[in-house]
């Protein structure tokens, strides 16, 4: 997971992007920590966001990684 994270950092940045953006379930811990690692950070939530089969809802996070400063 972390290589493949890291890939896609190292491509978009050489494309000159200027920041990526992801969401993650806010109970997929094992992922936002993977992504914290990866320099990410919490900008917003989409309350309810995601449904689960026992009627449940999740929120998503959104994350960032700024490229520049």
């Amino acid at each position: 997971g972390g290589r493949l994270v890291e890939a896609a950092v190292v491509r978009a940045a050489a494309l000159g992007a200027e920041r990526m953006f992801l969401e993650v379930a806010e109970g997929n811990a094992a992922a936002r920590a993977l992504y914290a690692r990866s320099g990410f950070v919490e900008m917003g939530r989409r309350r309810g966001y995601y449904s689960h089969t026992d009627g449940r809802r999740e929120d998503a996070l959104t994350l960032v990684l700024n490229f520049s400063g």
